[in-house]
Parts: C-alpha cells; sequence; structure tokens
C-alpha cells in the first residue's frame, strides 16, 4: 500500500505541472488556445502527458508507477534547474539592460550633468503631462550623453544629435539619402557609436538618419515622421518593424487618445521648437530616475522573470517549442503603412518597411518559422496592400549558417547583425542612391 501511495504522488507531482499550461492557455484563450496549433501545443499536448502520469498513478502497478513517476519527476528537476543556470545568465543580462550601475558608474552618472539613463517617449510623455499631439516629446534630449545600456566592460552611451538621435550632428549638413524609423533596434540598443545599424549604413556611403528610440511602436514612429520627415526630407524613409514587440507595442500606442489622432489626414504634428517647456519638465525628471538603484527586485515588478522561470521558457526556447502569443489582427497598422507612404511621397520620397525577425525563430533544433510567420504574414500584407516595398530579413538570416551570431545576448542585433542588416539594405537601394557602395557579404535573396 504505501508503494502505491508513493508511486501516485510522485506521478501527481509532474501531472499538476504539467496541467498548469493548459489552465493558463484555457484562462488566456485569445492569446494561447484560439488556434489550432496553440491548441495543440499548449493544451493537448501537456494535457495528454498529464493524464498519462494520473492514469500510471491510479492504475498501473506499484513499481511500474513509481518508475515513471520518479522518471518525469528527475526530468522535470533536471529542466528546472537547466532553466535557473539561464535565469542567472538573463539576470545579468536585463539588469544590463535596465542601467544597472556600480558604484564607480552611479558616482560617474551623478557627476556628470549631461549624462541621462535611457528611456522610453512613452515615459517621457507621461511625466511632462503630454495630452496633445502638437505638444509630443517625439525625441530625446538635444546633445546630451545617453546611456544605452551597462556591462562589465562599462557603460555604452551615445552623445545625441540636436534632435535628440543617435547620430552625429554634423549628419544634417548635406541632403539625406535615408531615414530609419524604429525602436531600440535602431537606437543601436548597447551598441557602441559606430556599431549600430545606421552607422553601418552610413559607413556603406548612404547618408542615413537613425530617429529611433527604445520602447517605439508604429504608431509613434509615424508620429516622428510626421514631425520630422518634412525637416528633413530624406530620399527614403524605411520603417523598421521587429517582430518581437512591435505588435504589441502598437496595442497599448492606440490606447493613447492623443497619439491616436497621428492617423489624421489633418493631423497636427507640432513643432520641435514647440516642446521645449515639456522637454526641460521631463529631463527634470531623470535625476531621481537616473539615481534609483535597479535591483532583481525590478526584474520581478517590470518583466515575467517569474511567470517564465515556471513555464520553463528559457529551456523551451532553447528546445525550439515555444510559439508566441497569438497575434490578434489590427487594421490599424494597414493606415499607419498607408499615412507613412503618404507622408513621405509629399515631399518626393519613398517608403520601405522592413522586417526584422525575433531571435527565437533560430534556436534550439526544433525551431521553424510556421509558429512565428501569423504576424509576418500579417504585416507583409498590410505592406503589399499598400504597394510598399519590404526588406524581410528573415529569409536572409535563416539562410546563414549560425543565425544566432546576428543577436547579442539581449535578442537586439550584436555588430555582426547590425552590419548584416546593413548589407541587405544596401543591396536592395543602394545602386539606386547616388554617391554610395555595397558592403561585402552574400548574396540572399528575399522571399
Amino acid at each position: 500500500m504505501k508503494k502505491r501511495h508513493f508511486g501516485l504522488a510522485v506521478c501527481v507531482l509532474p501531472a499538476l505541472y504539467l496541467l498548469l499550461s493548459p489552465v493558463y492557455a484555457l484562462l488566456n484563450y485569445d492569446l494561447f488556445a484560439a488556434e489550432a496549433p496553440h491548441f495543440v501545443r499548449y493544451v493537448v499536448i501537456p494535457g495528454l502527458l498529464a493524464a498519462c502520469f494520473l492514469v500510471l498513478g491510479l492504475f498501473a502497478r506499484p513499481n511500474l508507477s513509481i518508475l515513471a513517476g520518479v522518471c518525469g519527476s528527475s526530468i522535470l528537476l533536471g529542466l528546472f534547474l537547466f532553466e535557473a543556470m539561464h535565469t542567472v545568465t538573463a539576470v545579468s543580462v536585463r539588469l544590463g539592460m535596465f542601467g544597472q550601475l556600480s558604484e564607480a558608474q552611479a558616482e560617474t552618472l551623478r557627476r556628470n550633468d549631461n549624462m541621462v539613463p535611457g528611456f522610453t517617449l512613452r515615459y517621457l510623455n507621461r511625466v511632462s503631462g503630454t495630452d496633445e499631439l502638437p505638444e509630443a516629446l517625439l525625441s530625446g534630449f538635444p546633445a546630451a550623453e545617453v546611456v544605452l545600456c551597462t556591462s562589465g566592460d562599462g557603460v555604452v552611451s551615445y552623445t545625441a544629435d540636436r534632435y535628440g538621435f543617435n547620430n552625429p550632428d554634423d549628419l544634417y549638413d548635406d541632403p539625406l539619402d535615408l531615414m530609419l524609423l524604429g525602436d531600440s533596434f535602431v537606437e543601436g540598443f548597447c551598441l557602441p557609436p559606430g556599431d549600430d545599424l545606421a552607422s553601418q549604413l552610413r559607413a556603406g556611403g548612404i547618408r542615413t538618419a537613425s530617429i529611433g528610440i527604445r520602447g517605439n511602436g508604429p504608431l509613434t514612429e509615424l508620429a516622428a515622421l510626421g514631425r520630422f520627415g518634412e525637416i528633413l526630407r530624406p530620399r527614403r524613409v524605411m520603417m523598421v518593424f521587429f517582430e518581437g514587440n512591435d505588435w504589441e507595442n502598437l496595442e497599448r500606442e492606440l490606447a493613447v487618445p492623443w497619439l491616436r489622432t497621428a492617423l489624421s489626414p489633418d493631423a497636427d504634428f507640432g513643432l520641435q521648437s514647440a516642446v521645449q517647456n515639456a522637454m526641460r519638465q521631463a529631463r527634470s525628471s531623470l535625476p531621481e530616475h537616473r539615481n534609483a538603484a535597479v535591483t532583481s527586485v525590478d526584474l520581478l515588478t517590470r518583466t515575467a522573470l517569474f511567470r517564465n522561470f515556471v513555464a520553463l521558457q528559457q529551456t523551451l526556447t532553447r528546445l525550439g517549442l515555444v510559439y508566441p502569443k497569438i497575434t490578434p489582427s489590427n487594421p490599424e497598422f494597414r493606415r499607419i503603412l498607408h499615412r507613412a507612404k503618404q507622408l513621405t511621397e509629399s515631399w518626393g520620397g519613398s517608403f520601405t518597411l522592413v522586417y526584422v525577425p525575433r531571435i527565437d525563430r533560430f534556436m534550439g533544433p526544433f525551431s521553424s518559422d510556421r509558429p512565428f510567420d501569423p504576424l509576418r504574414i500579417k504585416v507583409l500584407g498590410a505592406a503589399a496592400a499598400e504597394g510598399i516595398e519590404v526588406i524581410d530579413l528573415n529569409p536572409a538570416i535563416r539562410a546563414q549558417a549560425d543565425p544566432l551570431l546576428m543577436y547579442a545576448p539581449d535578442a537586439h542585433f550584436s555588430r555582426t547583425g547590425a552590419e548584416f542588416a546593413a548589407s541587405e539594405i544596401l543591396r536592395r537601394v543602394g545602386a539606386a542612391t547616388p554617391g554610395s557602395r555595397q558592403l561585402p557579404g552574400q548574396v540572399v535573396e528575399n522571399e
């Protein structure tokens, strides 16, 4: 009898854990169970495995149920140890992304009044009390030294140009060939000056302005185009869409009434000279923010660290077994592309969409594009419907011998990735841009 009870107990343990997946998926049905592949992955498969353990625990011979339960529990323990190892590494990377400073680095930051920690425009507009698009902050702080991230090697930062972006200020002395709209991938997250995407394009002979700030989504990028496009009038505009979070960022942006007005055909995007008071107010809020220590506790409140640990997120990602959330339809994205193209063409420029895949596509022996492609299909379909050229980096990166080299540990572009993305863009537009030269690289045709 004791053996049977022990067998049942060790079988129930993995069964209960496996049941967490279908329970969570069904509670969040629209995100994890509303489509057949997700339903099979998050409900059917773990549910059947849990049922097998329960049947073995209840009805199998004690020796068999003990063997099955001990094996299942041991495998589960091993997976959690593997997850813990990678979570420790992820914590150090995340703290660097949030700008954790050593005591010496913090003292340097306190002494340098011109150095500011990384920020999002969403944060700046919140602290400045923005409620109208013409008054919104759509750039960073001119001439400020902006911290991108911190690491054991020190602080990675850049000196912002006259508009508050990561460019050399003399870039604007001559007409621009290209304006890049985007988030941290365009800002050059955690890449030293000269290694980011815009710098790599400039090295290829195309005068490129990075109009990107971390946390931006497509609607904020449209607003930035509306304000700075007419001033800079580049020959080309490219919106860099990152499939990892831009769709979710767009959902949050559309919930902001003043930002949503950027979709209007007669939207007033405002003048940069008119937002100086709001910029000073936002800047004054940063000293308190920059002196606050970033700790591991912040990861629990600002990220889904605990939930991801329980879900074995790091482990399953490395096995290629993680499916992203189900992508809801969002017709406003096509409206954004339509309006961005319209704005660009108003001064005779051309508009292009650049699609950047997430690192998860290329991790693990079972990695594949199928779980991630619904979003890609929606984004590329919206661009096609508007007659917009697309530079899709997914097939080009997939064709490389080791796609993971394109990404840093924080899942942004590595220097190699930024250089590769620049070479793909140059290959498509370099020949049509006066004075440009192509970067070396393997020719890969886009789908």
